[in-house]
This record gives C-alpha cells, sequence and structure tokens, in this order.
C-alpha cells in the first residue's frame, strides 16, 4: 500500500508539473503575439510619390555684365569705345545686382528605393513664382568723362536701366536620404532649367567744348544724345544646377510632409547671372 501510494503520489506530481509548463508556454506564447513586432511596425520608404508644395526666397540677378555688353555694342564704331588714351566709355557702368524675394509654389514627383535604412531615388519638381520674382536698377554716371581730341573735347555721360526676373524652374536630382523610422533627412543635386525676362535700356550723348586756341573763337556744342535704346528679351532660357537639403516626416505610412532648402544657380539666363536661395515646405503621398 506503501509503494502504490507513492507511484499514485508521484504520478499526480508529474502530470501537475506537465499541466504547468503547457499552460506557461501557452501564456508566454500568447503573450508575445500580443507584444508589437518592429519590423511589421518599421515604414517602408521604398515607392514612386508625388505632391505639391510652396516657399519663399531671395533671388539675386547680376546684371553688370548685360549693361556692359548692350552699351558695347550701342557704341560700336564710335569714339568713346575704343579711345587712343583713357578708358572706354561702358567700362564706367557700376549697376547694382537685381534682388528679390520671390513666392513660389509648385509640383514634386519621383521614386525612390530603400536599402535598409538608405533610401536612393531621384525626383523633378516645376517651381511656379507668384510674385517677388525680380525687379529694375538704374544707375546715371556721376560725372562726365573728358575724351579730348584735336580742337575739341567731348565731355561724355550715360545712363542705364536694366530689368531682369524670374518667372518658373524645373529641377531633376538625385536624392539620397537615411531612414530613422517615421522620420527621413535627405540631400538632393542635380540640373535646372529657369525661364524669365530681361531688359535693358541704355542712353548716351555728350557736350562737345571748343579747346583750339588758334581759331580766336570759344564754343559750346549743346549736349545731344548719340543712342538712347532700349531692349527687351521675355521667356529666356538658363540652364544650370540644383542642391539642397531637407526632411521628411511620414504622417501615415502613405502621407509624408516635408521641409527643404535648395539652392539653384543659373550662370547665364539670357546673359544675366541668377542665383536662388528658397526654402520649402510640402505635403505628399507615397505609393
Amino acid at each position: 500500500m506503501t509503494a502504490r501510494s507513492t507511484v499514485t503520489t508521484g504520478l499526480a506530481a508529474l502530470a501537475m508539473t506537465l499541466a504547468m509548463t503547457v499552460t506557461g508556454q501557452a501564456a508566454d506564447m500568447a503573450l508575445r503575439g500580443s507584444l508589437p513586432v518592429h519590423d511589421d511596425l518599421a515604414p517602408n520608404w521604398t515607392g514612386f510619390y508625388g505632391g505639391v508644395q510652396g516657399g519663399i526666397g531671395s533671388m539675386t540677378a547680376d546684371t553688370q555684365a548685360m549693361a556692359r555688353r548692350e552699351a558695347e555694342r550701342l557704341l560700336n564704331g564710335l569714339y568713346f569705345l575704343n579711345p587712343p588714351s583713357g578708358a572706354a566709355a561702358p567700362t564706367f557702368i557700376n549697376v547694382d545686382p537685381v534682388r528679390g524675394t520671390p513666392v513660389m509654389f509648385g509640383v514634386f514627383a519621383g521614386y525612390q528605393a530603400q536599402f535598409e535604412d538608405a533610401v536612393i531615388g531621384f525626383e523633378f519638381d516645376y517651381n511656379r513664382i507668384a510674385s517677388g520674382g525680380g525687379g529694375a536698377r538704374t544707375w546715371t554716371q556721376p560725372f562726365a568723362v573728358l575724351y579730348a581730341q584735336t580742337g575739341f573735347t567731348d565731355a561724355f555721360s550715360q545712363s542705364t536701366t536694366v530689368r531682369a526676373s524670374l518667372t518658373d524652374y524645373f529641377t531633376a536630382r538625385m536624392r539620397a536620404g537615411w531612414a530613422y523610422g517615421r522620420v527621413m533627412p535627405y540631400f538632393t543635386a542635380g540640373l535646372a532649367i529657369a525661364r524669365g525676362n530681361t531688359s535693358v535700356s541704355y542712353r548716351a550723348g555728350y557736350q562737345r567744348i571748343d579747346t583750339d586756341t588758334a581759331d580766336a573763337v570759344d564754343w559750346t556744342m549743346p549736349y545731344s544724345d548719340l543712342v538712347n535704346s532700349t531692349r527687351s528679351s521675355n521667356g529666356v532660357i538658363g540652364f544650370g544646377f540644383a542642391l539642397g537639403t531637407g526632411v521628411e516626416a511620414l504622417i501615415t505610412n502613405n502621407i509624408f510632409v516635408r521641409a527643404e532648402y535648395q539652392f539653384l544657380r543659373i550662370p547665364s539666363m539670357g546673359g544675366v547671372p541668377v542665383t536662388l536661395h528658397a526654402v520649402r515646405a510640402g505635403v505628399g503621398i507615397k505609393y
């Protein structure tokens, strides 16, 4: 009886142990199944995307070279362009850059692929300047330049007005970012095409003063214009490059917002170098 009781007691203890083990494993599996899994929740940045954006910028158009070229063109063949001594008249022209604060809006679209945390892709964007894309500068020679010739001296004066404005631009850029969950900082670099309008007005003339002591007559010819011209070019195209950096954040798995800085350099837009610094914000959809 003692041995049978011992066996019975041992079997009962073993059965209880097995039951507790199975119950514990089941509870552990249930608990594991209820916990979030990081890989399942991490967003995937791969795919096509597109959106809209808007911002404000600071634009500079260097119109100095355009003003001097126009003066050289209009004074071609005249004494004041190639004097035997002294400086040519266009070298005195000193026009300040045209500056603007453009307000812009546009669209963007691209594709990117995620490799672990690295995200590589390409993007196109088009931006329209709504206001503040340019302006005008006027320069008037503060003194008359004296050009001495045989028997007389010409007191030469000149003035110019230049205008430049950016109307829209397009970029095609490569993009590289690093994903930190739902936030991704990135850099961009690529090509840019800009379109705008330019205009230059140039006026020059002289007053002739008698310097011949042998003619026994002193005379002065009133001021008269040599040239007075305005030339405009609308819709001129310039090619350059664009650089930028920004950050995107996924609001949902498909909707994101972004903030971006962009630098644009166009070496010649109708003969006018243009530089643009822009800050923009946008919202987009990832497919």
